[in-house]
């Protein structure tokens, strides 16, 4: 693997070809990464936590792990998590090699062909870019028939040097969440999270994330008493913040614009391999949030238009 770097007057951004990894992202004016990465780059090899990394073809957990090509037939998917497929499977996009090309100071381009996965081969591009104190990321795939595409990025954030993010405040756009059962699987049940049982995990309003966390209700449990849940937006308009997360002290703030039409959120609930961060520390529960903006997970199962030529989405993440 190859480390690369972007910069500019005010944001840093580190990432490994391998992966795509982003392994920092540096506000300048405060010296704050705020992305989680490994002490040692030797553990992305592995990377349980899939830190920093791309995610494809097909981000989230897909179940029944099949999917129907553009002829109709039924093609098996390798499973990574009992008996899910989860976040492209075994040979995702997190453990592939891209070729980078280096386009200016502030620009660059990753490229991969995908024909090794168990979907139609495609042509994958990815732009990273700084402008000002905004990095974006932009994805594009082309293949010949109609296939699978589904990619976002899966870094950690945690704004300053505390071991949780559970007094970062976070506010998000107007959504609902898609429940899910106890396998972890998404269903076609949604909720506004009007109801009290659903309420904590409403953030139209800004609130610390730990108002979330460790509630002992079922849902609280099945997402292993923090949250691990996608949020389907409700208002179209990608010129207003999909995310807004800013740290205990207001020093770091983190805005995250997308036009895709979910957020998968996730505050590294499950821990099992002990790894260390950069930060000098071991990788803690609650340790850092994730905002995985995509399709709304599942949809292979539980929409009928699931396959193109094209593929194309955007977020962008602004530094303040």
């Amino acid at each position: 693997m190859e480390k690369f770097k972007l910069e500019n007057a005010q944001v840093l951004v580190e990432f490994l070809s391998f992966g795509g990894i982003l392994t920092k992202m540096i506000n300048k004016k405060t010296g704050q990464n705020y992305v989680l990465a490994y002490g040692k780059d030797t553990d992305y090899l592995s990377n349980p936590y899939f830190f920093g990394a791309m995610i494809g073809r097909n981000a989230g957990r897909t179940f029944p792990s099949f999917y129907r090509d553009y002829s109709g037939k039924k093609i098996m998917l390798d499973t990574n998590e009992g008996r899910v497929h989860l976040h492209g499977g075994k040979n995702g996009f997190h453990q592939v090699e891209w070729q980078v090309e280096i386009l200016d100071q502030t620009s660059c381009k990753l490229s991969y062909f995908d024909s090794h996965s168990l979907y139609d081969p495609m042509n994958i591009e990815l732009i990273y870019s700084l402008e000002k104190n905004r990095f974006s990321i932009e994805a594009k795939g082309i293949a010949q028939v109609p296939t699978v595409c589904n990619v976002t990025n899966h870094s950690y954030f945690n704004l300053n040097e505390q071991l949780t993010i559970e007094d970062h405040h976070l506010r998000m756009a107007t959504a609902e969440i898609q429940l899910i059962d106890e396998q972890f699987i998404p269903t076609t049940k949604y909720s506004a999270m009007h109801e009290p049982i659903y309420a904590p995990f409403r953030f139209e309003q800004e609130k610390p994330i730990g108002q979330a966390l460790e509630l002992q209700t079922e849902l609280s449990k099945i997402c292993a008493d923090g949250i691990d849940l996608a949020y389907r937006f409700t208002e179209n308009d990608t010129t207003k913040p999909r995310i807004v997360l800013t740290d205990p002290q207001e020093k770091n703030k983190l805005t995250v614009y997308s036009d895709q039409e979910a957020c998968v959120v996730y505050t590294l609930n499950k821990i099992s391999d002990k790894v260390k961060t950069d930060r000098g520390y071991q990788v803690e529960k609650f340790g850092g949030i994730t905002f995985e903006m995509q399709r709304t997970p599942n949809y292979v199962q539980t929409e009928e238009d699931i396959l193109a030529t094209d593929y194309s989405a955007v977020t962008i993440y602004e530094i303040g």
